[in-house]
């Protein structure tokens, strides 16, 4: 026999299988709609396991327990590391911080004093609108409207909104301000290179780590946490490599004109309220679970005024997080400006009285029936599906 016939094509070797698998994973991004299944997907287990995806009560947990321990308040809470949308936050930081090492992509990312000024006012006004819509983009938005809510369409019209404000007060700033330059330094090739290379030794010692922290909330009895502790490093590692963030849903359509993002939420959602719905309606989770009493002024309201924030911030609530893990220095101090604006405005609204007076709770299947209900936010996704491929051809909606 000749030898081409003879010849076996080699099977390739487990090493070049590993390395082909590891570039697939951590050596290019995510599309966004693979990350709109999956964080759909995700939320509809989290709701079966425990609770559904929140980030806004997490971070002014952190809030409270800040003013409790410089002595400026003396409420009581539950302490960050047992407080489960505090834990779910934790998480999405150190899954964020394993995958950008994995993908050598970790940085401490300083920003020029301007930029790190708009990330502490985005972060400040992202406190006051989650705290008037009892939520942020995820918790008041997202998972509300996944929950059938009507505060969650409210809060999305309302983000909608505030991203258009956000967007023409950055329009101003680059027509009649100076630009912020950034100083960068730039490190000598030689370790830069190899800070490269231990980068994805140094993930693994974070994943490590972060299943160590499971295995620990388990042995205490806590295992609640230890399931959303688990559910917060997957969120974390997703977002990271997809480069996922609501602003962008919010934002781009008006700004670039590009609607990838603005997609893969709507497909998120559509996945989300499917599995929220048959939880509900077969009474295995509580109807009221995340329908808030903020429909419709303090939603839509809250939602205005934390779209600006957002869009100044450069991060939403669970953007800021999964960004801080990435090393972003101007969210953490959105983070910081959320966590003590969250914290004074809700113990404000409720010691003034105002929370109560946001509002009313609106729970869709109740005004309209379940199949309608079901139909009628499916139907919002697919609206804004379609106009966001709409706008990616015609760009009627961009105002830069």
């Amino acid at each position: 026999m000749s030898q081409s016939v003879n010849t076996r094509m080699e099977a390739p070797s487990m090493k070049t299988a590993f390395k082909n698998g590891y570039e697939t994973l951590f050596g290019q991004q995510w599309p966004y709609w693979v990350a709109g299944v999956l964080l759909g997907t995700i939320n509809v287990f989290m709701f079966a396991y425990a609770r559904p995806w929140s980030s806004a009560d997490g971070i002014r947990n952190w809030g409270d327990w800040f003013f409790n321990t410089v002595g400026l308040a003396d409420r009581t809470i539950i302490p960050p590391h047992l407080f489960s949308t505090s834990v779910l936050n934790f998480g999405i930081v150190i899954g964020s911080l394993a995958a950008a090492l994995f993908a050598k992509q970790f940085a401490l990312r300083m920003a020029p004093s301007r930029e790190l000024f708009k990330g502490l006012i985005g972060g400040l006004l992202m406190g006051i609108g989650s705290s008037l819509a009892f939520g942020c983009n995820i918790g008041g938005f997202f998972s509300a409207t996944s929950a059938l809510s009507m505060a969650g369409p409210a809060m999305m019209l309302g983000l909608m909104i505030g991203a258009v404000i956000g967007l023409k007060l950055l329009l101003f700033e680059v027509e009649y301000l100076s630009p912020a330059v950034s100083k960068r330094v730039s490190p000598k090739k030689s370790q830069g290179a190899d800070l490269k290379k231990i980068q994805p030794l140094a993930g693994l010692l974070v994943v490590v780590i972060g299943f160590f922290l499971v295995f620990i909330y388990d042995d205490l009895d806590y295992s609640e946490r230890a399931g959303i502790l688990s559910f917060g490093l997957l969120i974390g590692i997703i977002m990271q490599r997809s480069r996922f963030c609501f602003v962008r849903a919010f934002r781009e359509p008006f700004m670039t004109g590009h609607g990838d993002a603005s997609k893969a939420v709507a497909i998120a959602v559509i996945i989300s309220v499917t599995g929220f719905s048959i939880l509900k309606w077969t009474d295995l989770r509580e109807w009221e679970t995340l329908v808030s009493i903020g429909f419709w002024a303090g939603s839509l309201v809250g939602g205005i005024v934390f779209g600006i924030g957002m869009t100044l911030a450069g991060g939403c609530g669970s953007g800021s997080v999964w960004r801080a893990g990435e090393g972003h220095i101007k969210l953490w101090l959105a983070l910081f400006g959320f966590a003590l604006a969250g914290s004074y405005s809700r113990a404000w609204l409720e010691d003034s009285g105002w929370l109560m007076k946001l509002g009313t709770q609106v729970f869709l299947p109740d005004v309209i029936g379940w199949k309608l209900s079901y139909i009628s936010i499916v139907g919002l996704m697919l609206l804004w599906y379609f106009l966001a491929t709409w706008n990616e051809i015609k760009g009627k909606f961009v105002i830069v």
